[in-house]
């Protein structure tokens, strides 16, 4: 039998050892890099920490650190935090250094599976000296542009048509699960107005689910071990995606497409990645063109139909400023004449949608001469710390201020008593919902426009009320914030509701407009 001074003894030496092992492996750091923070458990202890509590660890880690910036050793490398609107600005300025698409180029494939040689095709290591662009730029400037909010009034007017259809269909007392509701149509819309009238999800409707199975499942499946069991409803619906992506380019239902995927495509070709292939990268396209949005949306509506009073002055800001006619809403009159609305929108965006900025540091940098990135680490823009800084917001930055961003796109800080006014304006990279600097979303506009249209007739038209059996609906569920998200945050639960047609308005049918 093991005595008890033994069993100490053991322990003892497995700390001592430890305590070794921390010492030799510590990253090592130049004096001008921002703080450290060393985990407890060499290598992994941050990774553990973050999988275990989400982006709340990054939170607590930020709460010990004074510095507008700090370092976490893992895996033997350091990602920076940046947790300052005020550095992340210079971060952003810093693109020459500080590289956005060798990181979406590591990332991406892992999405969805590529194989080894459509990695090495992305990556492209000898492009630069040989003076050529990489396909990740060469995408760039193919999906950029059209995506001006000057140049998409095309698609938008068939996404807003997808919208009318949609909410024509709806059956007065219906009944719906309000995330799937508004996540599968946003989808199903986006996808006919990109991809075409033949779209996979237009032709096979159940891969709109299988979608979502992916979507769901894509940080285990990124892990990539075993994926067809540890991730196997990620797996299987990443491949019936594929599948269908493969049929709709071998059949050339893409020469119905949106420019810039008919563009991307031919790309693709020259570059000599195989159908299959571009199948994947497809469905890698699709997470960027549903997952933010999708999510949103139903945060939106959740945000304004649990508000009676909200939801009221909605009401009488679309009447006075959106309703063209008595059935039709515009698009335009929304974004330039109803405040509050786009004020609802991105102070949902502020709660749930802190994008995770990261860049991929080329060469030792110096930032405001005085921290410096060390060559082949990361730097990482903490919007969820950000988001969270009341320092930033006000004192009710955890709370939903739906008139937070009335006088300004980049907010205002709020008073004591959580009012809102024309000054007080927040610093403009303090908002990370779209990224900034070179790696700002592209698709940020028609994204205001699907987001803000729906909403807007769905509050409108109809009233959500209790479905069958229940006194009440069970609104404001909890954000899922334990999860590091890989788009925006989901509830823990559903919203159930009954969707009646508003008094008055029971034979009306809506039409959205740009």
């Amino acid at each position: 039998m093991v005595t008890a001074s033994a069993t100490l003894s053991a322990l003892a030496l497995a700390a001592a050892i430890g305590a070794v092992i921390s010492f030799v492996f510590r990253t090592k750091v130049d004096s001008r890099e921002p703080p450290i923070f060393h985990p407890k458990i060499p290598f992994i202890g941050h990774i553990v920490g973050m999988l275990k509590e989400g982006p709340l660890y990054l939170a607590r880690v930020s709460a010990n650190c004074n510095a507008p910036i700090f370092t976490l050793p893992m895996l033997g490398g350091r990602t920076y935090i940046c947790k300052s609107p005020q550095i992340a600005q210079l971060v952003q300025r810093a693109s020459s250094t500080l590289d956005f698409d060798q990181l979406i180029i590591q990332v991406t494939p892992r999405m969805v599976g590529s194989s080894k040689e459509t990695r090495q095709k992305l990556l492209d290591p000898t492009a630069k000296e040989e003076g050529r662009k990489r396909i990740s730029e060469l995408g760039h400037d193919v999906i950029h542009p059209p995506l001006g909010v000057h140049r998409i009034s095309g698609i938008v007017a068939l996404q807003l048509e997808h919208f009318t259809e949609f909410v024509n269909k709806i059956q007065d007392g219906q009944e719906n699960a309000l995330f799937k509701f508004a996540t599968r149509e946003i989808t199903a819309a986006s996808m006919h107005t990109f991809y075409g009238p033949q779209n996979p999800f237009s032709n096979n409707p159940e891969l709109i689910e299988a979608f979502w199975d992916w979507e769901a499942g894509i940080v285990p499946y990124m892990v990539d071990v075993l994926p067809s069991i540890f991730a196997r409803k990620a797996y299987y619906g990443l491949e019936k995606c594929v599948q269908g992506f493969s049929e709709y380019l071998e059949k050339g239902y893409i020469k119905d497409a949106y420019c810039i995927l008919r563009d991307r495509q031919r790309i693709h070709e020259e570059a000599g990645i195989s159908v299959p292939e571009q199948a994947r990268l497809e469905v890698a396209l699709s997470f960027g063109f549903n997952g933010n949005a999708g999510i949103t949306s139903f945060w939106v509506l959740q945000n304004i139909f649990a508000r009676p009073d909200l939801l009221s002055q909605i009401r009488d800001e679309i009447r006075e400023n959106a309703l063209v006619a008595p059935d039709t809403i515009s698009f335009t009159k929304l974004r330039d004449a109803c405040p509050l609305i786009n004020s609802v929108y991105r102070e949902t965006m502020r709660l749930i949608a802190p994008m995770p900025s990261a860049r991929y540091v080329l060469e030792d940098t110096l930032l405001g001469g005085e921290y410096l990135l060390r060559k082949d680490a990361v730097v990482q823009i903490g919007g969820s710390i950000i988001h969270h800084d009341a320092s930033i917001w006000g004192p009710d930055v955890e709370e939903f201020n739906p008139r937070r961003f009335l006088y300004s796109s980049s907010g205002s800080k709020t008073n004591a008593d959580g009012s809102v006014t024309d000054k007080n304006q927040v610093h403009s990279a303090a908002f990370r919902s779209f990224g900034g600097g070179a790696s700002l979303c592209p698709g940020r506009h028609f994204a205001q426009m699907e987001i803000v249209s729906l909403a807007s007739v769905m509050a409108y038209g109809f009233d959500m009320l209790p479905p069958k059996g229940q006194s009440e609906v069970a609104w404001n569920p909890q954000r899922n914030e334990k999860q590091f998200p890989f788009a925006a945050i989901k509830p823990v639960r559903e919203v159930h509701v009954k969707l009646q047609r508003r008094k008055g308005m029971e034979d009306v049918k809506w039409m959205v407009k740009p």
